[in-house]
């Protein structure tokens, strides 16, 4: 207990510049040179150096026949005392983030959209860029924005989003909507007669409608129905991704995003055309002010507004 007691008296009343004094007496083995160097007086050096002696139970410097000279428990002080200068200014370096070399962990949550319009793109560009980088995708539910508070997240991708004044938001992108259906459908004819589709031109097909995750749960997208349109859709569910196989075999159509369906159209045969385009939503990127000055979230918001700018 006493020498814990010690041990606390000491960090408590010991300090940088006695640390950095410590360091260059020990090469210099001269109070007066030692002062110079930190630009002090004499009288100041002596002070420091009787305090140095108090902390550690050692002169340090002693007067020979041949001049001054370190105790040999100074002479063995120097490795730590080096180190522990260097661990403090670790602890004040700005912290850094390399890309190509680092291996890490982005935790996101996200709906299968978000995965398709942005995540999708950088990976193809990180496959180069930052190999060793790792992703790891949890869904997006009202859940979510707890985790990211509590910091089992590190950020999360949605739309149409009401400002918090604990998160930072970076819109993306706006998005906009398109029909997709299949090859030889009867809409193929129509929608090259017409700038966009509208509600009226999909009413006499099934429509596949998708839910996305709000604040309490999954609220269906209706931007396929008409106005007052109460009836349901024949086929609600919240995956993106199942498009090619629930619309790709029957004459069913469904709006999506216009970026989910540029990534659907490069791996099946389906087609697509402009659906009301002023329609439409933003796309968000948002993380948690803690994370304000992190090196390895901040590079990566950066790269997500480059790459989805240019799509």
């Amino acid at each position: 207990m006493k020498n814990m007691q010690k041990m606390n008296d000491v960090l408590t009343s010991l300090d940088v510049r006695t640390l950095r004094f410590l360091q260059i007496l020990l090469r210099t083995s001269s109070v007066t040179r030692t002062a110079l160097h930190l630009g002090i007086s004499q009288p100041a050096a002596s002070r420091i150096l009787a305090r140095v002696r108090d902390l550690i139970g050692d002169p340090v410097l002693i007067r020979t026949q041949s001049g001054y000279q370190l105790t040999d428990h100074a002479l063995n002080l120097n490795e730590s005392v080096d180190a522990a200068l260097l661990a403090i200014a670790d602890v004040f370096r700005p912290s850094a983030f390399d890309p190509a070399q680092s291996s890490h962990c982005y935790r996101i949550a996200s709906t299968d959209y978000g995965v398709a319009a942005v995540l999708g793109p950088m990976m193809e560009v990180f496959a180069v860029t930052a190999p060793a980088l790792r992703f790891d995708v949890s869904p997006l539910v009202p859940q979510s924005f707890s985790d990211l508070e509590k910091g089992a997240i590190d950020l999360l991708l949605y739309a149409d989003l009401d400002a918090r004044d604990d998160l930072l938001i970076q819109k993306l992108f706006d998005e906009t909507y398109e029909v997709l259906f299949r090859q030889g459908h009867p809409l193929v004819e129509h929608a090259a007669q017409k700038r966009a589709l509208t509600p009226q031109d999909v009413s006499p097909y099934r429509l596949i409608e998708f839910s996305f995750p709000g604040a309490t749960g999954l609220k269906p997208d209706t931007i396929m129905r008409q106005e007052g349109d109460g009836s349901n859709a024949v086929f609600q569910q919240p995956y993106f991704t199942t498009l090619p196989f629930l619309v790709g075999q029957t004459d069913a159509v469904a709006a999506v995003p216009n970026r989910l369906a540029k990534q659907v159209q490069k791996l099946t045969s389906l087609c697509s055309a402009p659906f009301r385009p002023t329609c439409g939503f933003p796309y968000y990127l948002v993380r948690h002010e803690r994370s304000r000055f992190n090196p390895a979230v901040n590079w990566l918001r950066e790269q997500a507004s480059e790459i989805t700018k240019s799509d």
